[in-house]
Protein backbone atom coordinates (compact mmCIF):
# COMPACT_ATOMS: atom_id res chain seq x y z
CA UNK A 1 0.00 0.00 0.00
CA UNK A 2 1.40 3.40 -0.97
CA UNK A 3 1.91 6.38 1.31
CA UNK A 4 -1.02 8.24 -0.28
CA UNK A 5 -3.38 5.26 0.00
CA UNK A 6 -2.46 4.76 3.67
CA UNK A 7 -2.91 8.45 4.51
CA UNK A 8 -6.18 8.73 2.56
CA UNK A 9 -7.59 5.60 4.21
CA UNK A 10 -6.64 6.90 7.65
CA UNK A 11 -8.16 10.33 6.90
CA UNK A 12 -11.46 8.79 5.81
CA UNK A 13 -11.64 6.56 8.89
CA UNK A 14 -10.69 9.46 11.20
CA UNK A 15 -13.53 11.47 9.68
CA UNK A 16 -15.94 8.65 10.54
CA UNK A 17 -16.22 7.38 7.00
CA UNK A 18 -16.21 3.83 5.78
CA UNK A 19 -13.72 2.48 3.25
CA UNK A 20 -16.17 1.36 0.60
CA UNK A 21 -15.23 -0.06 -2.78
CA UNK A 22 -16.14 3.32 -4.30
CA UNK A 23 -13.80 5.23 -1.99
CA UNK A 24 -11.00 2.75 -2.68
CA UNK A 25 -11.54 3.38 -6.39
CA UNK A 26 -11.48 7.16 -5.89
CA UNK A 27 -8.23 6.94 -3.93
CA UNK A 28 -6.64 4.76 -6.61
CA UNK A 29 -7.74 7.19 -9.33
CA UNK A 30 -6.36 10.13 -7.36
CA UNK A 31 -3.07 8.41 -6.76
CA UNK A 32 -2.68 7.64 -10.45
CA UNK A 33 -3.75 11.06 -11.66
CA UNK A 34 -1.08 12.90 -13.57
CA UNK A 35 -2.21 16.39 -12.77
CA UNK A 36 -5.23 18.36 -11.80
CA UNK A 37 -8.85 17.49 -12.42
CA UNK A 38 -12.28 18.99 -11.95
CA UNK A 39 -14.98 17.15 -10.00
CA UNK A 40 -17.21 16.45 -12.98
CA UNK A 41 -14.44 14.87 -15.03
CA UNK A 42 -13.24 12.90 -12.01
CA UNK A 43 -16.80 11.71 -11.35
CA UNK A 44 -17.25 10.54 -14.96
CA UNK A 45 -13.97 8.62 -14.88
CA UNK A 46 -14.91 7.00 -11.56
CA UNK A 47 -18.41 6.23 -12.82
CA UNK A 48 -16.97 4.54 -15.92
CA UNK A 49 -15.09 2.19 -13.57
CA UNK A 50 -17.95 1.64 -11.11
CA UNK A 51 -21.53 2.63 -11.88
CA UNK A 52 -22.30 2.76 -8.13
CA UNK A 53 -20.12 5.83 -7.55
CA UNK A 54 -22.24 8.88 -6.73
CA UNK A 55 -21.29 12.53 -7.12
CA UNK A 56 -21.98 12.95 -3.39
CA UNK A 57 -19.36 10.31 -2.58
CA UNK A 58 -16.86 12.10 -4.80
CA UNK A 59 -17.47 15.44 -3.07
CA UNK A 60 -17.45 13.96 0.44
CA UNK A 61 -14.23 12.04 -0.24
CA UNK A 62 -12.49 15.08 -1.74
CA UNK A 63 -13.60 17.23 1.21
CA UNK A 64 -12.16 14.72 3.69
CA UNK A 65 -8.89 14.47 1.76
CA UNK A 66 -8.67 18.24 1.46
CA UNK A 67 -9.20 18.66 5.22
CA UNK A 68 -6.39 16.13 5.74
CA UNK A 69 -4.21 18.19 3.34
CA UNK A 70 -3.78 15.30 0.92
CA UNK A 71 -5.45 17.09 -1.98
CA UNK A 72 -5.88 20.78 -2.58
CA UNK A 73 -8.51 22.74 -4.36
CA UNK A 74 -7.81 25.69 -6.63
CA UNK A 75 -9.42 27.69 -9.38
CA UNK A 76 -8.36 28.66 -12.87
CA UNK A 77 -10.36 31.83 -13.18
CA UNK A 78 -11.10 34.71 -10.87
CA UNK A 79 -14.84 34.06 -10.92
CA UNK A 80 -14.19 30.63 -9.35
CA UNK A 81 -16.65 28.99 -11.70
CA UNK A 82 -15.09 25.54 -11.39
CA UNK A 83 -12.96 23.88 -8.73
CA UNK A 84 -9.91 21.84 -9.65
CA UNK A 85 -8.06 19.42 -7.39
CA UNK A 86 -4.58 17.98 -7.33
CA UNK A 87 -2.50 15.92 -4.94
CA UNK A 88 -0.66 18.01 -2.37
CA UNK A 89 2.62 16.22 -3.00
CA UNK A 90 2.83 17.81 -6.43
CA UNK A 91 4.45 21.21 -6.90
CA UNK A 92 1.74 23.88 -6.70
CA UNK A 93 0.57 25.16 -10.06
CA UNK A 94 -1.09 28.47 -10.75
CA UNK A 95 -2.93 29.49 -13.88
CA UNK A 96 -2.98 32.21 -16.49
CA UNK A 97 -6.08 32.36 -18.70
CA UNK A 98 -5.97 34.19 -22.02
CA UNK A 99 -9.00 36.44 -22.34
CA UNK A 100 -9.01 36.17 -26.12
CA UNK A 101 -8.47 32.48 -26.92
CA UNK A 102 -9.21 31.11 -23.40
CA UNK A 103 -6.02 29.06 -23.40
CA UNK A 104 -4.98 28.12 -19.85
CA UNK A 105 -1.27 28.17 -19.09
CA UNK A 106 -0.10 26.51 -15.87
CA UNK A 107 2.96 27.97 -14.18
CA UNK A 108 4.97 27.44 -11.00
CA UNK A 109 6.43 30.19 -8.86
CA UNK A 110 8.55 29.99 -5.72
CA UNK A 111 7.40 33.55 -4.96
CA UNK A 112 4.03 32.26 -3.78
CA UNK A 113 5.60 29.88 -1.27
CA UNK A 114 7.88 32.73 -0.12
CA UNK A 115 4.81 34.91 0.44
CA UNK A 116 3.14 32.12 2.42
CA UNK A 117 6.23 31.78 4.63
CA UNK A 118 6.42 35.57 5.08
CA UNK A 119 2.76 35.78 6.14
CA UNK A 120 3.25 32.89 8.55
CA UNK A 121 6.27 34.58 10.14
CA UNK A 122 4.94 38.14 10.23
CA UNK A 123 1.30 37.52 11.10
CA UNK A 124 1.42 34.10 12.77
CA UNK A 125 -0.81 32.56 10.13
CA UNK A 126 -1.05 28.95 9.08
CA UNK A 127 -1.47 29.03 5.30
CA UNK A 128 -2.99 25.91 3.75
CA UNK A 129 -2.84 27.08 0.17
CA UNK A 130 -3.04 29.96 -2.25
CA UNK A 131 -5.45 30.60 -5.09
CA UNK A 132 -3.85 32.75 -7.75
CA UNK A 133 -5.56 33.28 -11.09
CA UNK A 134 -3.98 35.58 -13.63
CA UNK A 135 -5.54 36.63 -16.90
CA UNK A 136 -4.62 38.73 -19.88
CA UNK A 137 -3.38 37.94 -23.37
CA UNK A 138 -1.13 35.04 -24.30
CA UNK A 139 1.80 35.66 -26.71
CA UNK A 140 -0.20 34.37 -29.70
CA UNK A 141 -3.10 36.71 -29.04
CA UNK A 142 -0.80 39.68 -28.39
CA UNK A 143 0.40 39.33 -31.96
CA UNK A 144 -3.13 39.50 -33.39
CA UNK A 145 -4.40 42.71 -35.01
CA UNK A 146 -5.84 45.16 -32.46
CA UNK A 147 -9.46 44.52 -33.57
CA UNK A 148 -9.08 40.77 -32.94
CA UNK A 149 -7.87 41.44 -29.38
CA UNK A 150 -10.87 43.59 -28.46
CA UNK A 151 -13.44 41.29 -30.06
CA UNK A 152 -13.04 38.79 -27.19
CA UNK A 153 -12.61 41.18 -24.25
CA UNK A 154 -15.47 43.09 -22.71
CA UNK A 155 -15.11 46.92 -22.85
CA UNK A 156 -15.10 47.25 -19.06
CA UNK A 157 -12.14 44.91 -18.87
CA UNK A 158 -10.19 47.05 -21.30
CA UNK A 159 -10.34 49.96 -18.86
CA UNK A 160 -8.80 47.95 -16.03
Amino acid sequence: MSWFTEQATEAIRNAGGRMTAQRKLLIALLENSDGEFDVETFFHIARANDSNVSIATVYRTLNILEAARLVKQHYRSRDHERSYYELVSKEPAYHFTCRACHKIIAFHSPLVQALERQLAAELGLVVFGACICLDGLCPDCQNQPEQDKTDHVSPTLLLA
